[in-house]
C-alpha cells in the first residue's frame, strides 16, 4: 500500500468523519440510543393526536377570530408570526413534528454546552441530558399555541451552544442574534444569566482588570435583554392585563425570595464548613439551585405559579398533578432540576456509585411512566372531542335558538385536569358545522331550562384506568354523546357538581383518583 493514500480525504471513512465532527462540536459521547428510545416512548404520543387542537389553538390557528380575543394584546414579538406561516403551509402535524424534534435537539445542544465542564464527569453528563429530556415537565407542549415558546427554547440553547463551542466573531454574532430571537419567551430574559455566567467563568475569571475587559468584550450581550425590552415597550407592547403587577404579586414574590435566600445561606454555610473534597459537589448543588430559581423568577413575579410560601407545593402540582395548561410555565425547568438531582445524588459517598446509577435510572423510569400517563390522558380527551364533533355533524341543528349547552359528565377525564373554555366548545362546533355557524352561536358549559337551545350531553367512564380497560377490551373507550333539541331537555341535575382539587392524587394522577 502506498503512503500517498494514507490520510487523504478518500481514505477517511464516513464513520470516522462523523466521529471527528462530533468530537469537534462536543457531541462525542452523547447517549444517542437511550435518549432516542426513552424520548420516543415518553413523547411519541404527540403523533397520535398530531392533528388535534387545544385551548388557544382554536382561536390562534384553526379558526382565527372565533372569539373576540386579540392575541396582539399579549405583546408577542413580530417574528412570532412565522408560526402562522408554518401552520398555514404545512398544517398541525408538521408543527408537532417540529416540537418533537425541537426538544430532542435542545438536549443534544445541552450536551455540547456541558461537554467540557469541570464539575461533571462523563456519567453525570449522560444522566443529565437524559433527565433533561425525560423529566415530566411541560406537557403543554402539545398545544400548538405554545410553539412560540418551543422555538424560543431551541433558539436559546442553540445560541448558548454556538457561544460556547465556537470562538469566532461570526459565531458570537450569530449567538447574539439567536439569543435576541429567544427573548420572545419572556422568561429567557432572566434565564440569560446562565450563559452569561457560563462565559464569564470560562473566560473572565481573574483580576478586576480582567473582569472589566471581559465586560467590554461582551457589552452588547449584556445589554441585549434591555434592548429587547425597550423595543418591545415601544413597538410591540402588550395591552392586556396578563403581566400586570399587583401588590399581591409583589408581596408573594418577596416571600418567595425569602425562601430562596434562606436556602442559599444554608448551602453556602454547608460549602464553608465542608471538607475540600465535598466542596466541588456542593458547588454543583448551589449552581443547580440557582438555575431552578432563575428559571422560575419571572413566573413567580407575575403570579403565574402561586404566591410566596405556596410556590414549592404549586411547583410539584404543576409538574405532576392536575395543572391544566400551566405546565408551560415550567418549560425551562428541566436544566436546573436535572442538575439538582445529579448534584444531590453525587453528594453520597463514592462507594455508593452503584446506588447512584440505580436511583437515577429509577427517576428516568418513573418519568417515562408519568409521560406515558399524561399522553394517554390527552389521547382520551381527544377521543372525546372527536365523538362530540361526530355527534354534532350527524345531527343537524333543528332549534331556532342560538345557544348550545354542553353538559360534560366526564370532567375527570379532561387531560391534566384542564377545563373546557368557550373557545374549546366553539372549536368543536366549528369542526362539525362550520366556523360561520359557530360564530353565530353561544356555547356554554352548564345547564338551564331555557327553551330553543341544543343540549349536548357527554357521558363516559369515570377514570382513565376504566377508559384504558374499555379500549383494550372493546376498542372503544366508553364515551357516549347525546344530542337533544327538545325544548327544556337540559336539566340542572344533569350537571355534575363534583370538583377536583389541584393536589396530586394517591398513586398517579393517571388514575383519576378523586380528592
Amino acid at each position: 500500500m502506498s503512503e500517498s493514500g494514507l490520510g487523504s480525504p478518500a481514505a477517511v471513512s464516513t464513520s470516522s468523519r462523523l466521529s471527528l465532527f462530533l468530537d469537534r462540536v462536543g457531541l462525542q459521547g452523547f447517549p444517542w440510543v437511550s435518549a432516542i428510545v426513552l424520548y420516543t416512548i415518553s413523547w411519541g404520543w404527540l403523533f397520535i393526536v398530531r392533528d388535534s387542537y387545544w385551548a388557544d389553538d382554536w382561536d390562534y390557528f384553526k379558526f382565527r377570530g372565533i372569539t373576540d380575543f386579540d392575541y396582539r394584546t399579549l405583546g408577542f414579538a413580530p417574528w412570532s408570526r412565522i408560526n402562522l406561516i408554518i401552520f398555514d403551509t404545512f398544517g398541525p402535524e408538521f408543527l408537532r413534528l417540529l416540537i418533537f424534534i425541537i426538544f430532542f435537539s435542545s438536549a443534544v445542544l445541552l450536551y455540547g454546552i456541558i461537554k467540557d465542564s469541570e464539575l461533571l464527569d462523563s456519567s453525570q453528563r449522560k444522566f443529565l441530558v437524559l433527565l433533561f429530556l425525560i423529566l415530566p415537565f411541560n406537557s403543554a407542549r402539545l398545544s400548538l399555541n405554545t410553539f412560540i415558546y418551543s422555538i424560543a427554547y431551541l433558539y436559546f440553547f442553540l445560541a448558548w451552544f454556538v457561544l460556547v463551542r465556537f470562538g469566532t466573531f461570526k459565531s458570537k454574532f450569530l449567538s447574539l442574534v439567536l439569543f435576541f430571537l429567544s427573548f420572545q419567551m419572556f422568561a429567557n430574559l432572566v434565564f440569560f444569566l446562565l450563559p452569561v455566567a457560563n462565559m464569564y467563568f470560562l473566560e473572565g475569571r481573574g483580576s478586576l482588570r480582567v473582569f472589566l475587559n471581559w465586560t467590554r468584550r461582551y457589552l452588547l450581550f449584556l445589554l441585549a435583554p434591555l434592548i429587547y425590552w425597550a423595543l418591545r415597550t415601544v413597538f410591540w407592547s402588550g395591552s392586556g392585563n396578563y403581566h400586570d403587577i399587583t401588590s399581591n404579586k409583589i408581596n408573594g414574590f418577596f416571600r418567595f425570595l425569602l425562601i430562596v435566600a434562606v436556602t442559599f445561606i444554608f448551602l453556602i454555610l454547608g460549602f464553608i464548613w465542608s471538607k475540600e473534597v465535598v466542596r466541588r459537589r456542593i458547588t454543583l448543588v448551589i449552581i443547580s439551585w440557582g438555575a431552578i430559581v432563575v428559571g422560575y423568577l419571572p413566573y413567580v413575579f407575575f403570579g403565574l405559579v402561586g404566591y410566596g410560601f405556596k410556590v414549592p407545593m404549586t411547583y410539584l402540582v404543576t409538574m405532576l398533578g392536575r395543572s391544566d395548561w400551566f405546565s408551560r410555565h415550567q418549560i425551562i425547568q428541566p436544566l436546573g432540576f436535572s442538575l439538582f438531582l445529579i448534584s444531590l445524588v453525587y453528594l453520597l459517598p463514592s462507594f455508593s456509585n452503584k446506588f447512584r446509577r440505580l436511583f437515577l435510572s429509577m427517576i428516568l423510569v418513573i418519568s417515562v411512566v408519568f409521560n406515558i400517563a399524561f399522553g394517554f390522558e390527552y389521547v382520551v380527551d381527544f377521543k372525546k372531542q372527536t365523538l362530540v364533533v361526530a355527534a354534532l355533524g350527524a345531527e343537524p341543528n333543528k332549534t331556532a335558538g342560538n345557544e348550545v349547552q354542553m353538559v360534560d359528565q366526564t370532567t375527570l377525564l379532561n387531560a391534566r385536569g384542564r377545563s373546557y373554555r368557550e373557545r374549546d366548545w366553539l372549536g368543536l362546533v366549528g369542526l362539525a358545522e362550520g366556523v360561520d355557524s359557530a360564530k353565530k352561536l353561544k356555547v356554554v358549559s352548564g345547564c338551564s331550562e331555557s327553551p330553543n337551545v341544543r343540549l349536548v350531553l357527554i357521558q363516559g367512564p369515570e377514570t382513565h384506568w376504566q377508559a384504558l380497560k374499555n379500549w383494550v377490551r372493546d376498542r372503544d373507550m366508553g364515551f357516549k354523546v347525546t344530542i337533544d333539541d327538545t325544548p327544556g331537555a337540559c336539566k340542572p341535575e344533569m350537571v355534575t357538581a363534583e370538583k377536583v382539587s389541584g393536589a396530586i392524587p394517591i398513586l398517579f394522577y393517571f388514575t383519576g383518583v378523586k380528592n
